[in-house]
């Protein structure tokens, strides 16, 4: 969504009786006598007569994000636009004594961590939070969230409002998300409705002359069963939004807020979509101004409802349907629109009274609670990833720096709202880097100073003398630095991906003076070019942290002096600098070509920086296989008629060092490397399954990871699914644990059609 409007019109209440609602009145107000307040019928029931007792000007009204009261139906105003994307982000003024909402890491955070389960009690706290604001009256029940895209591209500005480059951590990740959000203690309704986005083949914004506003995305069919669709199927199939939001792109020709095969099609007929669907903002309008697939308004109007999008974020829905009813349009169709909106308000017990429904009862003491913070705090640092730790370095032992002294040098040693990434509110606090440094050694004898050196970019190096003074006399150099919103974010995609040069320049001054290699520490929320750190022994560790929210300084500073022990992984592939100069970033294709290295680990033929799932520990872990025999074959005609379980793998970890620690397993399947019957060349592996556990010094645990007959599925140039004869790689930690052959024909399992 785009992000030049962000003051909206207040959520006015109406009075009736003189007294004043959030909610309408179905007890003695002028809906109580109407079906949509007898809880015995059917939610299609209830909103169908509501709708039936609309004005064409009123429906239209409901169909806008910001809705005017309509008091003589008693239905209040209300805001359809909310958002939550990692904490409830007020986007109107609140009354005072209300506390700001808890401020999580960034999804790109989140992601990291792998622990779908943290994912799905953060959602849990963020809907707590969205119901207790709702009802003092700061947000709606509406949630513009969460954003799936994945990061097909290291430029793209919004790569840290997703879980990353992979399809199925992204399904995972989706799942545990909307659940949260949407599912609570009472089962009868919604605790908040969810918004998956943006769909679909959104992940360009502005990049050289190529806009969102206008950008056609040509992607081909294998590629959207293979990579765009899939965390799309889980948010509407598994998990059962309430809401998909259609992107301001086009794909294939087709404005996505006109494109009837998605909207329609694919979302409901095949996935099984059942809630409404909303423009991002703008989006409809855009169809003509932007994408010229139309000509005039009624024409926009009728494209827009004909091919399923039901609500309008803006206001053109209600200026123009009732100027294109009976020109473009008929009354069913705006019907069907408004039906599908009010069902969702009904599942949300928007008319239902108050006292029967524990969400009601939630207030201001419900928000950013210890148990809240708790939560900011293990996101944080489960999020962190370890990149670099030569001669094991890290962490640095408090009893053992007595009289010494650590410099904090970077643009972003005293980060606040940085650390918030994009869609954010107020925080409750922010802890800083050099805060908490200072918070962490105050009871010792250590000295905490501090030089800013430069900004994130530029060419101002007026800070340059004071921060290589300051590392000529410290015992110890932690530079942090890395990326921001004035680089990286929505409308915002990168040219380079290398660290910006002031900062690089800012670096080889200090190799000159310090006394010991360098500690670094990055910011940001997509992949930076840090092969020269990486390979320089000028730097002795490396840490990328994301953008990690109220607790990123804490969180940062636990993991340096060995509070917490890292474990998170990269959730997107480190390019080296030159990939931008290999591949055009509106080329949508995946697969590697003459013009085009691949993308993502799936398929990127280059050598990556870091790869996907990269992480360091303080500690050691040691892998042991429980399976029968390590090849095993099977015939495609068995499996195919009995498309459940194939392979249960069983894995005995065990942590060897002297820390207790984390660890992420990760299984992948590698299939054979030969062009399949269509000529497509295969994924070089594809993850099917992780989990993180914790182990104590010396603790085994056994882990386990079912391979289903999907796992085994290639998908052909159409978007059909095949399962093919050859050898299948089983890789668990990276390491080839056992081989399935399979014997026979290739075999078609299900065609993707349009």
């Amino acid at each position: 969504m785009y992000n030049f409007i962000l003051i909206l019109s207040l959520i006015s209440p109406i009075a009736i009786n003189g007294q004043t609602l959030l909610f309408p009145d179905c007890k003695s107000g002028p809906l109580a006598s109407f079906p949509i307040c007898d809880q015995s019928l059917s939610i299609q029931q209830r909103a169908a007569d509501l709708v039936s007792r609309m004005t064409i000007e009123e429906k239209a009204n409901w169909l806008s994000n910001t809705v005017q009261p309509v008091p003589r139906l008693g239905l209040p105003a209300y805001q359809w636009w909310n958002e939550a994307l990692h904490g409830v982000m007020y986007l109107k003024a609140h009354d005072a004594g209300v506390p700001e909402a808890t401020s999580f890491p960034s999804p790109i955070n989140l992601a990291s961590t792998f622990n779908f389960d943290l994912i799905h009690r953060i959602a849990t706290v963020i809907s707590t939070e969205a119901r207790a604001a709702n009802n003092e009256n700061i947000t709606g029940l509406n949630f513009f969230t969460p954003n799936i895209n994945l990061i097909r591209d290291p430029r793209w500005g919004r790569g840290q409002e997703t879980p990353g480059e992979d399809p199925y951590l992204a399904m995972q990740y989706v799942s545990a998300m909307v659940r949260g959000l949407q599912e609570g203690e009472d089962s009868r309704y919604l605790k908040i409705a969810a918004t998956c986005k943006h769909f679909l083949a959104y992940d360009l914004d502005a990049w050289k002359e190529a806009s969102r506003w206008s950008f056609d995305a040509q992607v081909a069919d294998i590629d959207l069963v293979e990579t765009y669709l899939p965390p799309f199927e889980a948010c509407f199939r598994d998990a059962h939004v309430a809401s998909i939001m259609g992107s301001l792109n086009a794909i294939n020709g087709i404005p996505a807020c006109a494109h009837k095969f998605f909207l329609q099609t694919v979302a409901r007929d095949t996935f099984n979509f059942d809630g409404y669907t909303v423009c991002d903002c703008g989006a409809i309008q855009n169809i003509m101004t932007g994408h010229h697939y139309t000509s005039n308004d009624p024409d926009t109007v009728a494209a827009a409802l004909h091919a399923g999008l039901d609500l309008d974020c803006g206001n053109y829905y209600s200026a123009q349907i009732p100027l294109a009813l009976n020109k473009t349009i008929v009354q069913t169709d705006v019907d069907q629109a408004s039906i599908r909106t009010f069902s969702v308000l009904i599942r949300l017990g928007y008319f239902d009274p108050s006292e029967q429904q524990i969400y009601r009862s939630l207030n201001r003491t419900n928000i950013n609670t210890p148990e809240a913070q708790q939560l900011a705090l293990l996101s944080a640092q489960q999020s962190i990833v370890l990149l670099k730790n030569s001669n094991k370095i890290l962490p640095l032992n408090l009893d053992q720096l007595t009289n010494k002294t650590i410099a904090l040098i970077g643009p972003s040693i005293n980060a606040t709202e940085l650390m918030q990434s994009s869609y954010h509110g107020p925080a409750p606090f922010l802890i800083s880097p050099l805060m908490a440094f200072n918070e962490i050694t105050a009871n010792y004898s250590i000295s905490i100073q501090y030089a800013f050196g430069c900004p994130v970019f530029g060419t101002n190096r007026s800070g340059f003398a004071e921060a290589i003074e300051l590392a000529r006399k410290a015992d110890f150099v932690f530079y942090i630095g890395g990326l921001n919103g004035s680089i990286e974010g929505e409308d915002l995609d990168r040219l380079v991906i290398t660290l910006p040069d002031i900062q690089l320049a800012l670096l080889q001054e200090l190799e000159r003076v310090v006394r010991a290699p360098m500690h670094i520490i990055m910011m940001s929320g997509s992949s930076i070019d840090l092969s020269y750190i990486r390979n320089s022994p000028q730097y002795a560790s490396l840490m990328w942290t994301g953008y990690p929210g109220e607790f990123g300084g804490t969180a940062i500073a636990s993991i340096v002096f060995g509070h917490y022990n890292p474990g998170g992984r990269l959730p997107i592939t480190y390019y080296p600098g030159d990939y931008v100069d290999q591949v055009n970033m509106t080329d949508m294709s995946m697969r590697p070509s003459s013009t085009n290295p691949g993308r993502t680990y799936k398929f990127y033929t280059g050598q990556p920086v870091y790869e996907f799932g990269y992480g360091l520990s303080y500690t050691t872990f040691e892998y042991q296989w429980d399976n029968d025999t390590n090849i095993r074959s099977y015939t495609i005609e068995s499996l195919v008629n009995n498309d459940v379980l194939i392979e249960l793998f069983r894995v005995n970890v065990t942590n060897t060092g002297t820390m207790a620690g984390d660890e992420v397993v990760l299984a992948y399947i590698k299939a054979a490397q030969v062009l399949d019957t269509d000529g497509t060349t295969p994924p070089i592996k594809q993850l099917f399954g992780f989990e993180r556990i914790h182990l104590q010094i010396g603790e085994t645990k056994q882990i386990f990871f079912p391979l289903n007959i999907e796992t085994l599925f290639l998908i052909g140039r159409d978007g059909s699914k095949w399962i093919h004869p050859g050898e299948y790689h089983i890789l668990i930690g990276n390491q080839r644990m056992f081989t399935m052959k399979l014997q026979g024909y290739s075999t078609l399992w299900q065609q993707f059609k349009k």
